[in-house]
């Protein structure tokens, strides 16, 4: 069984790293393929595409349960967040990609508010994944002094997350490690995540 299969129907909140292009998006829109009932996406960065979630899914995909909302910035994508927890129980997955764009924007003005309104969107987030998968994508900065990529906002993001995954890719070879499990490699085809037998 791979790691996603393990994944997959599990609740809480899941965090998604990784660089650019690693397959984070593919990720959120597979953990959503093994979801039953209505969805709703934040999708920050413009990247969620129904013709690829269509392309991955298994199954008919019926498209008038999954709700697609695109944040301006920083402080639309709190009131967007907290309208979910007002109405969490139309939904069934909750999904952010990504919750870093508009947080590394929001601290180059003052980083203490968007520090403040990162933990406030994770706090928010981590109640709603109570009851339901909530899947939160997030970009990667270079953490020099430690020599290692972490996530963006760090404690402020991770302290709340129930599953920690990521994924990296290294001379064309992708893998995933899911909190301190060992590394499994993939490759992203057509129908979305394959991993190594």
């Amino acid at each position: 069984m791979n790691l996603l299969n393990q994944l997959s129907g599990a609740k809480g909140l899941f965090l998604v790293y990784g660089k650019a292009g690693v397959g984070k998006t593919t990720f959120l829109m597979e953990l959503l393929n093994h979801t039953k009932g209505k969805a709703f996406i934040i999708d920050s960065e413009n990247g969620f595409s129904i013709d690829r979630f269509k392309q991955i899914s298994d199954k008919d995909v019926e498209l008038d349960g999954l709700f697609v909302t695109k944040p301006k910035d920083f402080d639309d994508q709190t009131k967007m967040i907290s309208n979910i927890l007002e109405n969490e129980e139309l939904f069934d997955f909750i999904g952010l990609d990504t919750i870093g764009k508009f947080y590394r924007q929001a601290s180059k003005v003052s980083r203490t508010h968007a520090n403040n309104e990162l933990a406030r969107q994770m706090r928010i987030l981590k109640e709603i994944s109570r009851k339901k998968p909530v899947v939160v994508c997030n970009q990667v900065y270079q953490n020099i002094n430690e020599n290692r990529v972490e996530p963006l906002g760090r404690s402020y993001v991770t302290k709340w997350c129930d599953h920690i995954i990521f994924l990296d890719e290294e001379n064309e070879i992708r893998s995933m490690k899911v909190s301190d499990k060992e590394a499994t490699n993939f490759v992203i085809g057509e129908k979305g995540f394959v991993f190594d037998a």
